[in-house]
Order: structure tokens, then C-alpha cells, then sequence
């Protein structure tokens, strides 16, 4: 552009001022004449007399360069448009979401319009749990479950609970069976919370490593198999094939984690609130000896060395839970039967210390888990001989955790067999 500014006149001419000749200096007036073009000039400073060059320009020259100078603001104009929306973000427009299904959680029948709503609901969330925006994923999971929740102290009923998980259950089986891990995991909680049959059945699907090669995924289908014991949608022969399951999955599983959910997911079912009437004894008396098979089998893999020996992290908090079970007021009917099964398991502690020390010694979480877990076992031990043989002495032993400690294992190896000699006795050998 010209490096000068124009002062247009009515009569076809332009008086263009040649700006960069002109220069500042100091007035003592302050007087302002036509060469004061700036106003808002410094105080005290105005320019110098200012070189005008009168040009006169034809009016058609002047209509010719004003129309293309139109087309060209034009074509300008349009082609700023266009980039423009080109440049915006595309925006994906999904269906508004269904009316909310609050008010038929707690109904006992259903009319085809109420099914429907309620298959629409499911549907459209379900699929948003597939979404890759984990915001929409946890909006959905949120959306899925909330129905489910008690509603004024009263659970969803078995109507509501079926015709949900109709719709449901299929689409999460389908994530599940999805190579997210993530998606899957939703659709373990999303399952555990329906508490159905089907859902039940899902969350079986999962657990065995035989099936489920994801660590990640079995542990939240042992945990959902837990969060369902209770629930009275579910008949309790049902729950004991889901227990099955859950100790042939831990006789076979490697990752400590899991094992040690899916021996909490046993303990819960030992201490179900289920009635009497409605299989609750039942269920538990087949829930205490799963969990002793499950212990007996992974003291075997240990044993043998066909078990990492990072499963000692699993052992360890399970016997914290027998011995609470011994203990437990509520569990006074099954105290007997819980000692005679747990005492010998728990002498044959020294063996796995004693014959994965190597692999324990090389890692100082596990050593450090293998001297609470003997220590813990040593305890329970005594306290069950001590109601099961009353008024006979336990064996007189160096505390293990103190062996241990000092890494003498022939210390260790002692100790076995003076319990051995208790353990292969009455009451014990029956």
C-alpha cells in the first residue's frame, strides 16, 4: 500500500498528504492549520507544513475501479465463508435420551408401553457404555445402575429387574466379550448390580482363566459374583453353581489378586444373610467346604512349586478371614467343623516357607508376607487346639515369625513335625 492517507473532495480531485516527509517539531504556539491532520498530536508538538499533490481522476476510471474492486470484496467474502466452515468441528448429533425409569423400579407388573420404555432406556444407555468418551462411559454406567438402587428402602422388584435385563444383558455380554478391558470391566459392575440369573451367568463367563485370559476382568467378575449372594432375585441353587465356578477358577488361578477376591467372594457366602428357609444354611455349610478346597489345593500348588509363589499374598488375608469365621458369634453352629478343617491346613504353612524360601527371599514384599502369614497361621492354630483338644498342650515351639526372621529353616522344619504329630490325631485325623 501507498504510504500516504487521502483527504477525498467533492469535486473529483484527492488531496493526498505525503506522511512520512513530514516532521515533528516543537511549537511554542500550539496552533493548529489544515497541516494538523492528527488531533490527538503530542502536546506542544505539531507536524510541519505538509506537501500536498493535487491529481485530478476521471469519474469513469473511478466507477471501473470501485466494480472491480467490489468483485474482488466479493469473492474475498465468500471464500472466507467457505474456509471458515471448513475449519469448524464436526459434531456427531445422537438421539435425545429417553424419558427416566424411576417410577417403575419398584412395580410388579408391567404393561407393553412401561416394557417398552424400559427396553428403550436400556438400550440407548447400554450402547453409550461402548462409547470411547469415558465422560459418556461413566454417565452411562451412572445412568445404568441408578435405577437398581434402593428406591425409599425399597429394591427394585423381580419384574423391573427381568425386563431390564432383557434388553440389557445381551449388550453387555457383548462388551464383555470386547477387547477393551475397560468396557468389559463396566459390564461386570453393570451386571452385578441387575443381580439376575442371566447376569449371574455373565459374570461366570468371566472368572475362569480357562476363558478370561484378563486378570483385570476375572477380578470384577469375582467381585460381582460376590455383590449377588445376597440377592433375593437370584434362587440359591443358582448361587452355589456360581461358587463352583468361583473355586475351580481359584484352584487354577496365578494372579494373587484375583484369588484372593474370589476366596473373599467364598467368605462372604459363608456369612450370607440369607434365611434359613430360603437356603441360607444350606448355602453355607457348600460355601466352608469350597473354601477349604480352595485352600488345600493352592497349599498343594505351593507345595509342589507349580504356583508362583506370589499366591503366599492371597493365603495370607484368608486365613485372617477363617480365623474370623472361628471366632464369629453368628458362626457358632459351624465352629466345630471350621477348626477340624482349617488346623490342618494351616500346620502345612511351614511347607510352602520351606520350599519356595529361595523365591520368597528374593523379593522383600513376599518376605516380608511370608513372616506375617506363619505368624498368623501359628496363632490360629493354637487358638482352634486349644477348644478342639481341650486341657492338652499345644506343641512347644520357637514362634515362626521369629524362625523366619533369623532364616533358620531347620528351626522351621521342627516345628512342622511337632504339629504334625497333633494333626495326625484325633480329633483331627476323623
Amino acid at each position: 500500500d501507498p504510504p500516504w492517507d487521502s483527504i477525498p473532495y467533492g469535486d473529483g480531485r484527492s488531496a493526498r498528504a505525503d506522511l512520512p516527509h513530514a516532521d515533528w517539531h516543537p511549537s511554542p504556539t500550539g496552533s493548529r492549520t489544515l497541516s494538523g491532520i492528527v488531533d490527538n498530536a503530542p502536546a506542544g508538538l505539531i507536524p510541519s507544513p505538509l506537501r500536498f499533490r493535487w491529481i485530478s481522476t476521471p469519474r469513469a476510471s473511478r466507477t471501473a475501479t470501485k466494480t472491480r474492486s467490489l468483485a474482488i470484496f466479493t469473492r474475498l467474502s465468500h471464500l472466507a465463508i467457505v474456509l471458515a466452515l471448513l475449519c469448524m468441528p464436526a459434531t456427531i448429533v445422537h438421539a435425545a435420551p429417553p424419558d427416566g425409569i424411576d417410577r417403575l423400579t419398584t412395580a410388579t407388573s408391567l404393561d407393553s408401553t412401561q416394557s417398552g420404555k424400559i427396553a428403550a432406556y436400556a438400550e440407548y444407555w447400554g450402547n453409550r457404555l461402548g462409547d470411547s468418551d469415558p465422560g459418556v462411559v461413566q454417565e452411562a454406567r451412572d445412568r445404568l445402575t441408578r435405577p437398581l438402587r434402593t428406591v425409599s428402602g425399597r429394591p427394585a422388584s423381580l419384574m423391573f429387574r427381568t425386563t431390564y435385563g432383557k434388553t440389557l444383558v445381551p449388550i453387555m455380554e457383548k462388551l464383555a466379550k470386547g477387547p477393551s478391558t475397560y468396557k468389559s470391566i463396566n459390564a461386570m459392575q453393570v451386571a452385578s448390580t441387575l443381580a439376575i440369573p442371566s447376569a449371574l451367568s455373565l459374570l461366570d463367563d468371566h472368572v475362569e482363566p480357562d476363558l478370561e485370559k484378563r486378570p483385570q476382568v476375572r477380578l470384577w467378575a469375582a467381585i460381582g459374583i460376590g455383590r449377588c449372594l445376597n440377592a433375593d432375585s437370584i434362587r440359591t441353587d443358582k448361587i452355589k453353581g456360581s461358587l463352583r465356578v468361583i473355586a475351580r477358577s481359584a484352584m487354577m488361578e496365578t494372579d494373587p489378586l484375583v484369588l484372593r477376591r474370589e476366596l473373599e467372594t467364598l467368605d462372604n457366602a459363608v456369612r450370607n444373610t440369607r434365611a434359613e428357609n430360603a437356603g441360607g444354611e444350606d448355602l453355607r455349610k457348600h460355601a466352608i467346604k469350597l473354601e477349604f478346597d480352595v485352600v488345600g489345593k493352592t497349599i498343594d500348588r505351593l507345595e509342589e512349586g507349580s504356583a508362583p509363589a506370589s499366591l503366599l499374598l492371597a493365603l495370607r488375608p484368608t486365613l485372617v478371614l477363617i480365623r474370623n469365621q472361628y471366632i464369629d458369634p453368628q458362626l457358632m453352629r459351624e465352629q466345630r467343623n471350621i477348626g477340624l478343617l482349617a488346623a490342618p491346613q494351616l500346620g502345612r504353612v511351614y511347607d510352602i516357607l520351606l520350599v519356595n524360601e529361595k523365591d520368597i527371599r528374593n523379593d522383600p514384599e513376599l518376605e516380608q508376607a511370608a513372616g506375617q502369614l506363619i505368624d498368623s497361621s501359628e496363632t490360629t492354630l493354637k487358638l482352634v487346639d486349644s477348644h478342639l483338644r481341650s486341657g492338652q498342650s499345644a506343641p512347644a515351639v520357637t514362634p515362626g515369625r521369629e524362625l523366619w526372621d533369623q532364616g533358620n529353616s531347620s528351626g522351621l522344619a521342627e516345628s512342622r513335625d511337632k504339629w504334625q504329630v497333633v494333626l495326625t490325631a484325633r480329633p483331627y485325623n476323623n
